[in-house]
């Protein structure tokens, strides 16, 4: 993560002065927060996933490493942006390494519940599958989208990661919809079967 060093306040500085220092800092603390929201929503996804695991292989391992690997990279990445936030490259670099953190967990989501891999003896639901996989595809999608509007407004480009949270929520809508009619389905399909086996 990015290390965000106190200023030091000197005796004849101002009230003003001293929230001018702060506001210096502003930059430092979105590209913190925006670093540790990232990293923990793939924390989660990463445990979540391994929460199915019975079995292990070595592209396994790999995938892992490759994974591991985006987000090593992230506390230098989130400190390159945050230290030069106007300049497109700095951006871009951040966004790319948050795609691509999102890429290799889809890429291990993928492998980890395909029944030919034998990875997993229990699988979730196939409505769970796929939140689960769309949840990991917006991420990319969102900073994917900051990178092509950057050349429009940088403004609205660095504030892109805001869609993250409406996304979640409308897919979790969608699906949760989708849950409750396969349910209805099955419901229906158990009473007209005991309807059938027992006719009045």
């Amino acid at each position: 993560m990015i290390e965000i060093k106190a200023p030091e306040i000197l005796k004849s500085f101002t009230k003003d002065q001293i929230v001018e220092q702060l506001y210096e800092l502003a930059p430092k603390f979105w590209g913190f927060f925006l670093s540790f929201f990232v990293i923990a929503l793939n924390w989660r996804s990463h445990h979540r996933t391994f929460g199915f695991v019975n079995h292990y292989t070595n592209r396994l391992i790999l995938l892992n490493f490759f994974f591991l690997f985006t987000l090593v990279l992230m506390p230098f990445s989130s400190a390159y942006y945050s230290e030069n936030p106007s300049y497109a490259v700095p951006y871009y670099f951040y966004n790319i390494n948050i795609i691509l953190t999102g890429v290799t967990n889809y890429a291990l989501i993928k492998y980890v519940f395909n029944p030919n891999n034998g990875i997993v003896e229990h699988q979730p639901t196939i409505i769970f599958k796929k939140l689960f996989i769309a949840r990991t595809i917006a991420v990319p999608i969102i900073f994917l989208f900051g990178i092509l509007i950057w050349p429009l407004s940088r403004m609205y480009a660095q504030m892109s990661p805001i869609l993250i949270w409406p996304v979640f929520l409308l897919l979790r809508l969608w699906y949760k919809r989708k849950y409750l009619r396969e349910i209805k389905k099955e419901e229906l399909v158990v009473e007209e079967g005991e309807e059938a086996g027992n006719p009045s």
